[in-house]
């Protein structure tokens, strides 16, 4: 008999969906159907037919399934067991199959993001949940681009590799920094088409979810006095959805200085994907927002409306040089915002998450 196929099972916030963590999960799935195109991958998430239809296709052997989170539910909600013991013991008819294919993974890897934290305490059951899986099989345990902040309950006790992607999380592990995951196979070289340094086009997203009391409102009044102090003409100006929602009272609070064809929701970006450019000045609450634009050289104002989350988050990169102004919408900022620098090339950032995912997952013969 042959060997058997090698087995990772990705464990992810993906699916909701979120823009942060889809992409996320995009960069793994891609570099894995580069480094490991031959193992079968089981990508966990809450909702795996949305997984299906957001990440088809981008493995050739990519499974959608939900066993780490069927778990983890039933632990919270109905189970008398603790997750671990649900993991080693079976007994849960209803979903027994996942878990016995769960515990069949060589590799576990709990993929990056903000969701282990004091936020969603409950959340560190999974780590538990995989921890017994390595307990019953030795599978190795990874978890890349964790958020911390504000810190709560996650243990990481048991894993082969950990990694971080902000300071304070560093800090409280004892590890070095790291970086999001979102810089995996990020372009470092993305064309730049030459622009006088004028604010071409305006892109906005206000959210309304994990934001402190008033914070939308005084966010919306900022983006309207900043559209305004810019003086680009509404035709330029776009919105842009990273949850589907969650973001669009935002929108309608500003749909009359959008254009009237500028709202695009999650659903297009993702598929048909958004033209980013030093032209373009964004002003967004959204973390991966402010990552992936500055990437490809915009400038734009990371506006913080929930502290002790979100600040971290944004400040995070505008020390690796993004160069925006991180603000909880003081208008004292906007009559700089002509004058802001371009964010830089985040060579480093790139090529550091590469050569982790590579140590990770180096290429087989």
């Amino acid at each position: 008999m042959g060997r058997r196929r090698e087995r990772i099972h990705l464990v992810s916030w993906a699916g909701y969906p979120n823009y942060g963590d889809e992409l996320i999960t995009a960069r793994w799935l891609r570099f894995l159907a580069r480094h490991r195109p031959h193992a079968e991958v089981r990508l966990d998430t809450r909702f795996p037919g949305m997984t299906a239809a957001l990440f088809g296709g981008m493995h050739p052997r990519l499974i959608a399934t939900d066993a780490v989170f069927r778990a983890l539910d039933a632990a919270i909600h109905h189970e008398q067991r603790s997750i671990g013991a649900l993991v080693k013991d079976l007994g849960t008819p209803h979903f027994d199959l996942l878990l016995e294919d769960l515990r069949a993974a060589d590799t576990v890897h709990v993929l990056g993001g903000g969701w282990q934290n004091r936020r969603w305490a409950e959340n560190a059951l999974v780590l538990d949940a995989v921890r017994a899986v390595s307990e019953i099989s030795g599978a190795r345990l990874l978890a890349t681009g964790q958020g911390l902040m504000p810190a709560g309950p996650a243990s990481f006790e048991g894993f082969e590799h950990v990694s971080v992607r902000d300071r304070p999380s560093a800090e409280l592990l004892g590890l070095a920094r790291g970086y999001d995951d979102a810089y995996l196979g990020a372009p470092t070289r993305a064309r730049r088409r030459r622009t006088s340094g004028d604010v071409e086009e305006v892109v906005l997203c206000i959210q309304d979810d994990l934001q402190d009391d008033g914070a939308l409102e005084r966010n919306v009044a900022y983006a309207r006095e900043a559209v305004a102090a810019l003086g680009v003409p509404r035709e330029r100006v776009r919105y842009v959805e990273a949850i589907p929602g969650t973001d669009h009272p935002g929108y309608a609070a500003l749909s009359d200085v959008v254009a009237e064809d500028g709202f695009i929701p999650f659903g297009g970006m993702w598929r048909e994907g958004l033209g980013i450019g030093p032209h373009q000045l964004w002003i967004s609450t959204r973390f991966h927002h402010h990552l992936v634009a500055s990437l490809h050289g915009a400038r734009g104002v990371a506006l913080v409306g929930d502290t002790g989350y979100y600040d971290i988050k944004h400040r995070s990169i505008a020390e690796l040089g993004s160069h925006w102004t991180v603000t909880a919408a003081e208008d004292s900022t906007i009559g700089a915002l002509r004058r802001m620098r371009a964010p830089g090339r985040f060579r480093g950032p790139v090529a550091a998450k590469l050569a982790e995912a590579r140590t990770l997952y180096p290429r087989r013969r």
